[in-house]
């Protein structure tokens, strides 16, 4: 089966959730709900308190924080993949990051209309989202104008580790690098950003799939067809990715 397009307007996301939880709830008026697992892992019953209380929109608050926690993660996987285009030796490299950086900068938007649908807080983020488009064009065409100076430039990095609303720290989150960490990588060139910045992204992809287990985990966890599908291209997508830059690595050695 095909990975679901996360480019999709906001509007086809919620009419898809809307037919999924109807359809769940004439589920529940006859027989147990069951919670797929993650990729994997077996399927686990759902009791009525992990269900709560059926709706047109069904989520949790573990669907909410994994989303906002996520949007985080993905942010500092933009910082890093930006680093790339004046430090990386390799082309398979500064390939892989702007595949990496426009991906996952497709997914925090995607992410982030998911939260606003649903009158959910969304993070602050300190970085353009866009910024490889930007850079394209002015790559391209020369324009000056349409080229702006962002928070998020490969040279403008603010490392220091940040609390959202919550008061979530988020160098606790799993795979995220630390402020010293981070600052090695923007120092390094060559060969030596290279074997970093895989290393670094390997650990950091390996921490989005223990974030996806640990939602799928959470009762009631990724209930809804579009979260489940999310995480689940999500977790997909970062152990193909993790498969190819330990294969990168091999080859460097």
């Amino acid at each position: 089966m095909p990975l679901p397009n996360w480019k999709v307007p906001a509007a086809v996301m919620l009419a898809g959730s809307l037919a999924f939880s109807s359809a769940l709830g004439a589920q529940e008026r006859t027989h147990t709900t069951v919670q797929p697992g993650a990729p994997g892992e077996a399927s686990r019953a759902l009791s009525p308190e992990d269900l709560g209380t059926p709706g047109l929109d069904t989520y949790t608050e573990a669907d909410v924080r994994f989303m906002q926690d996520m949007i985080h993660h993905h942010e500092q996987a933009l910082i890093m993949s930006r680093m790339a285009p004046e430090r990386s030796a390799r082309e398979d490299v500064r390939t892989l990051a702007e595949k990496i950086e426009r991906a996952q900068g497709d997914e925090i938007a995607a992410m982030i209309r998911w939260l606003e649908i649903r009158d959910q807080a969304v993070p602050v983020l300190t970085v353009d989202l866009y910024e490889a488009e930007h850079r394209h064009d002015h790559a391209h065409h020369h324009d000056h104008a349409h080229h702006h100076h962002h928070p998020g430039d490969p040279d403008s990095h603010d490392h220091h580790h940040h609390a959202d609303h919550h008061g979530h720290d988020h160098e606790m989150m799993a795979g995220m690098l630390t402020d010293e960490e981070l600052a090695q990588l923007e120092a390094a060139r060559g060969e030596e950003f290279d074997r970093l910045f895989l290393e670094f992204m390997i650990y950091h992809h390996e921490g989005a799939i223990l974030m996806v287990n640990e939602l799928f985990a959470s009762p009631g966890g990724a209930r809804g067809s579009d979260m489940y599908e999310f995480a689940t291209h999500v977790a997909n997508d970062q152990r193909d990715e993790i498969a190819r830059m330990r294969a990168m690595l091999a080859e460097s050695r």
